[in-house]
């Protein structure tokens, strides 16, 4: 298993890569548009294109920090716990996660669905592009948790809960 999800970890980390630099030369266009004279550049396409991939950037990387718990997190109890314990805080953490996304998923399947029959505005896509990110976001959370539960079951079984 780890070394399938090193091959995924690989990947997800070079689309990430690859969809922050396509962020970031939107938004260098932005900037170099705002300066320049219409009749040189004009670029209403970049604000479309910009939060099109500011949001799968997300939606790929949230769910990642989640599998290698690199999240923002207050742990008022969990610096406290060590061991054993630790370990189990995390599982149960893991589990309301998939709870709380297994109620989403099926109202971001209706979200997405509202999406698919409209167009953007300046680039005239199909808005589901945009309106997928909820149900990817929570599907993508929901497998990367079972495998944070799957390591951290094969910690408590291999006594390497430290």
């Amino acid at each position: 298993m780890e070394k399938l999800i090193s091959v995924v970890d690989k990947i997800v980390r070079g689309l990430l890569a690859i969809l922050f630099g396509i962020v970031s030369f939107c938004v260098l266009v932005q900037i170099v548009a705002r300066y320049t004279p219409p009749e040189v550049l004009t670029a209403p396409w970049t604000d479309e294109m910009t939060r099109l991939f500011f949001l799968y950037t997300i939606m790929l990387g949230a769910p990642w920090a989640i599998l290698y718990h690199s999240y923002a997190s207050i742990d008022v109890i969990a610096g406290r716990l060590k061991g054993r314990a630790r370990v189990i805080l995390d599982i149960l953490v893991d589990l309301v996660v998939v709870a709380v996304a297994a109620v989403g998923i099926p109202q971001a399947n209706l979200y997405f669905g509202v999406g698919q029959v409209s167009k953007s505005t300046s680039l005239q896509i199909n808005l589901g592009l945009f309106y997928v990110v909820p149900l990817v976001i929570f599907t993508l959370t929901v497998i990367c948790c079972v495998l944070d539960i799957i390591r951290s079951v094969q910690k408590l079984k291999g006594g390497n809960a430290k």
